[in-house]
């Protein structure tokens, strides 16, 4: 009786040979990171993404004001028309993302204290004349790429850009 008890106590030699037996512990392992490791690098592309849709639409904005500093009509259309032309021509291959872009001018007129202070002042669509203050409000509208924003709640990504400039000759 006590040869059957050690007997079943001591694990076999098949049992310990298996239990020693270390091949597919990497797998094991690559198992629990890799879902960790793909959702960093997809998350990094998807940030690295949006820092390029961001300075995009930082140069539109800038290409836009520049048409508006001069008060002198171009030869085709008017300056309004001319500001959202560039900035449709440089964003607009973020529209293959379904992306909106929206532009906007303000001429705040002279922006002199008693214009712009007045509570029944209303700044038009226009980019007015010379030495008025004109605001450029260039907004882009977009889903994420990779769908990580998606997965935190976030459905559509904003890039927002305001530039106020003062018209020159």
């Amino acid at each position: 009786m006590k040869a059957f008890a050690l007997r079943l106590s001591r694990p076999s030699a098949v049992a310990t040979r298996i239990l020693r037996d270390e091949r597919g512990i990497a797998s094991i392992e690559f198992a629990f990171v890799v879902f960790i490791a793909v959702i960093l690098i997809v998350g990094t592309v998807e940030l690295a993404l949006e820092m390029i849709v961001d300075a995009t639409v930082q140069a539109a904005a800038q290409e836009a004001s520049r048409v508006g500093l001069t008060t002198t009509a171009p030869s085709t259309g008017t300056r309004v028309q001319q500001a959202q032309a560039i900035v449709q021509t440089i964003l607009g291959g973020w529209r293959n993302v379904n992306a909106t872009i929206t532009v906007t001018e303000l001429n705040y007129g002279n922006y002199g204290y008693g214009n712009v202070a007045s509570s029944t002042y209303t700044p038009t669509q226009d980019m007015g004349g010379y030495g008025d203050v004109v605001a450029y409000n260039i907004q882009l509208k977009m889903p994420g790429i990779t769908g990580i924003p998606a997965m935190f709640g976030i459905n559509e990504l904003t890039f927002e850009r305001n530039f106020i400039v003062q018209n020159e000759k």
